[in-house]
């Protein structure tokens, strides 16, 4: 089968990224004079080419006007569109091994059909396609997937001892479907320059406007024994907006959206998301497979192959492949999309191309290496064609090959796999112009220029300070963030009306000093609370940005609930007001601390921290305590505690946003260390102890069976303490589910002085819904949870009248709502439907132990928002 010169990418938008070829300009200009000599009525016409029997998308359809040069080719869905301004009365569409059909069009109308291609009655000698039951048993293309399967191990670049390359990416995004009516909008009619810088399709003629351009150049060197590879980063830029937008976590955003395409690998993770290889070990259980004619390619005889998943709606691809038919059974080439009905979010379409050429080694062999690496993607909240939507392509070239050539081991010394350069995000223009693969286009290079323009333009700033405050929670006022916005109210058992203002000093302020903080007062409690913290960076980089050279400096004076431990949210969210159950438990706490973080490029944290706290019954508790001679009553605890913490997070990518870090899941374990002592008679410490604690975290991909989080956690202290100072286990008495709290736990229900834990969360991604045919189109994932508890209370720590510790608190009827984990493990578990709607996740919980304890839930719903692809 021959392979069409000009690739449709999406269907719609490849005009933007490659350069038609002549047939594909003279079309255009034959138009533009047909258009100018006669006006004629614009005659359109898109829909979806299908086998006839299957309903299986028929990629690389030919689809033409008859008698006319005027055609395209359906895309990896099958999708076309094409138009004209020409007298047309017929539409033909051919496909090789199938019947030519031919249909009759409306002149000067739009039309959208599905064409249906029966298989042709007369067999090329090449194409085995057969019809009936398809079966691994006997298939000539299975059994040649099996012997690129079998040599996967020596033609992977990994078999070989070492090799080096240099590596430009350029990543691009654009918005398409730009109308008169997007740039005449309330948004863009004052910055209606950017408009300057559009691309036309010259074949669908869509309009679409490039708007970030992001470049990547790096040496890269891999080592077979012990095997390694690093990657270092000479320069980095991207055309961003100072103040608004993280330059790291963006680049770790890309990254983890457009990671290396590897089809020798099992799994090639996308946009977060494990796809299938068709040359996984397991593909012939997971794809059909068809050949369809040999070809030469670079003079080496290939077998040309169609693929696709047996279930539509799994994670895999479909597409074409190219494999050697000689003793290597290499792959040579290959060009993938992704099925529509997978279930995926947000990505309307993906069109994955590789081609592999020979390289010479030292030894004077030769060696197969990416010599093409292209990957274009329509990302959209709608698979609707006329919709608006964000295309981004992925451009990767490699130079300078060498292989098989001994690389030193100093190389290979830093423990994380990809290292940037000092200075590699600032490099100048003659930098670029020099060591850039190739040159950029007049509109790339035009986005670096409409970008500068906007961070000079007034109106566009406002906007963006509207955008910022809307997601972050923060407005700016000068040198100065108010926010965030969802703590400026809410509300509890004991506050009451909780009212908030702060907010933290900017860029503008200074770059490596932070001052942040915020008043509160509850109506009902009638307290003032507050906050006062300075950040200082040592290092270059600013304040709460990777990696951290920083010192802090904080009081605190508020509350806090026992056992509330939240990730990436403040406590006093308006959303966590409500509340199940009982929540009049606080402490008033009295805070003076400092503490030290440094973290280094290799993954690896260091800190240290000294804190005075004092705690202060709120709510219904109190600091009883029991003596021989009768019950008295303690205003306070006080506590000094010197701390010291180590974390190694190999690899880690993250997204650094106003407050928090958002990780992204990654194949590689999180540990972290941690040790305090409590130093009694210094800042008025009333106790001695040591605590050390450990966490390790760990994410599984399983495809195609979907992914899985463990977290292993256990924690020891040793020394005489009140409860306090005890360990509350996390609990969450919120409607939201939360992954790393026991959400059918009440806070201080459980208390311990040592303890060890396991929580698993699996997502299916879809695998079962996706075989139930009125559930798959909805696209829902399986979720399952468990999570168990260990632990217990030394006698030391039991109060008693011999220890006159704080005895354990009551509610207000006297009752024990405090207890230890002597007898059995706490366990929970849930099952859930998660990507509802694309960002709801919806959990049935169980309470398995400890059912018998009063004012506790056995059973809830529990509701939790994230946007997912």
């Amino acid at each position: 089968m021959k392979t069409p010169q000009y690739f449709h990418h999406l269907g719609k938008t490849v005009a933007m990224y490659a350069k038609p070829s002549l047939r594909y300009w003279l079309i255009a200009l034959v138009a533009a004079i047909h258009v100018t000599a006669f006006g004629q009525a614009l005659t359109e016409v898109r829909g979806r080419i299908v086998d006839a029997k299957t309903d299986e998308p028929m990629p690389y359809a030919t689809v033409k006007f008859d008698g006319t040069n005027l055609g395209t080719i359906s895309d990896i869905n099958g999708n076309f569109r094409v138009q004209t301004q020409e007298n047309v009365s017929t539409l033909t569409v051919t496909h090789i091994g199938y019947q030519s059909l031919t249909v009759k069009v409306t002149q000067g109308k739009k039309t959208e059909i599905t064409l249906r291609l029966e298989e042709s009655g007369t067999d090329l000698k090449e194409v085995v396609v057969k019809s009936g039951k398809y079966r691994n048993k006997n298939n000539p293309a299975v059994e040649l997937i099996q012997k690129v399967i079998d040599n996967k191990s020596r033609n992977r670049k990994e078999a070989l001892d070492f090799y080096q390359f240099e590596k430009y990416e350029k990543v691009q995004f654009a918005i398409n479907n730009v109308t008169d009516k997007m740039r005449n909008g309330f948004l863009f009619r004052k910055i209606n320059f950017i408009f300057d810088n559009v691309d036309t399709n010259r074949v669908t003629g869509d309009v679409n406007l490039p708007f970030f351009l992001r470049e990547k150049i790096s040496d890269v060197y891999y080592r077979k024994i012990p095997q390694a590879q690093k990657e270092y980063i000479r320069g980095e830029r991207n055309s961003t907006l100072p103040g608004y937008l993280d330059n790291q976590g963006l680049s770790s955003s890309i990254e983890n959206i457009y990671q290396e395409v590897d089809f020798y690998k099992n799994a090639i993770n996308l946009v977060t998301m494990d796809f299938i290889s068709p040359i996984a070990d397991y593909a012939p259980t997971i794809y059909r497979f068809y050949i369809l004619d040999t070809v030469l390619l670079m003079n080496t005889p290939c077998v040309h192959l169609y693929f696709a998943p047996r279930q539509k709606s799994d994670l895999g691809f479909m597409g074409y492949m190219w494999v050697a038919l000689d003793s290597s059974y290499s792959l040579r080439k290959i060009e993938v999309g992704i099925p529509r009905d997978a279930n995926l979010n947000w990505v309307n379409e993906m069109q994955i191309n590789q081609e592999f050429n020979w390289v010479k080694t030292a030894e004077a062999d030769s060696a197969l290496m990416l010599s093409k690496d292209e990957i274009f993607m329509d990302f959209g909240f709608t698979k609707n064609s006329d919709a608006r939507s964000f295309l981004g392509r992925k451009i990767t070239s490699y130079q300078n090959y060498r292989v098989n050539e001994i690389l030193s081991d100093t190389l290979f010394r830093t423990k994380v796999n990809q290292f940037r350069d000092v200075g590699a995000d600032t490099r100048d223009d003659q930098f670029w112009a020099t060591n850039r693969h190739d040159t950029l286009s007049a509109r790339e290079q035009g986005i670096y220029t409409m970008v500068d323009s906007l961070n000079n333009h007034k109106p566009f700033r406002r906007i963006m300070g509207g955008v910022r405050f809307l997601f972050e929670g923060y407005t700016p006022v000068g040198g100065f963030d108010i926010g965030p916005a969802n703590t400026f109210y809410s509300f509890n058992q004991v506050e009451g009306f909780r009212a908030r203002l702060g907010g933290r000093t900017n860029l503008k302020f200074h770059k490596r000093i932070m001052l942040e903080t915020y008043a509160a007062y509850g109506f009902k409690d009638e307290k003032l609370k507050g906050y006062l913290a300075a950040y200082y960076n040592f290092g270059s980089a600013q304040t709460l940005r990777f990696p951290l050279n920083q010192l802090k400096l904080w009081y605190q004076d508020d509350v806090r609930i026992p056992g509330q431990n939240l990730s990436f949210i403040q406590e006093d969210n308006f959303l966590l007001s409500f509340k199940r159950g009982v929540n009049d438990k606080m402490y008033y706490t009295r805070t003076i601390g400092a503490e030290y973080i440094n973290e280094n490029q290799d993954g690896i944290t260091y800190s240290f921290s000294a804190r005075n706290i004092s705690y202060r019954p709120g709510g219904i508790l109190k600091f009883d305590y029991e003596l021989r001679d009768g019950l008295f009553y303690q205003e306070q605890v006080n506590t000094t505690e010197l701390s010291a913490g180590f974390r190694y997070a190999p690899n880690e990518k993250f997204y650094q946003g106003a407050t928090y870090r958002t990780p992204f899941l990654t194949k590689y374990p999180i540990f972290n260390v941690d040790y305090a002592i409590g130093v009694r008679n210094f800042l008025g410490s009333e106790y001695n102890y040591h605590r050390v604690s450990a966490k390790i975290f760990k994410g599984f991909f399983v495809a195609p069976f979907g992914w899985t989080v463990a977290t292993v956690e256990a924690s020891r202290i040793f020394g005489q303490v009140p409860y306090p100072l005890l360990i509350a286990h996390r609990a969450n008495q919120t409607y939201a589910y939360q992954l790393e709290s026991y959400n059918l736990m009440n806070f201080l229900e459980f208390i311990s002085d040592k303890y060890v834990s396991i929580n698993v969360n699996h997502n299916f991604g879809g695998f079962f819904f996706n075989r139930v045919p009125l559930l798959k189109k909805l696209k829902w994932r399986e979720v399952v949870t468990a999570k168990v508890l260990w632990g217990g209370l030394d006698a030391r720590n039991r109060p008693s009248s011999e220890n006159g510790l704080l005895l354990f608190p009551v509610d207000a009827d006297g009752n024990n709502i405090t207890y230890t984990l002597d007898e059995k493990p706490y366990v929970e578990a849930s099952v859930g439907i998660a990507n509802i709607f694309k960002f709801v996740r919806i959990d049935l919980v169980r309470r398995l132990t400890y059912t018998e304890n009063p004012g506790i839930s056995k059973m809830g719903v529990r509701m939790r928002f994230k946007l997912e692809f």
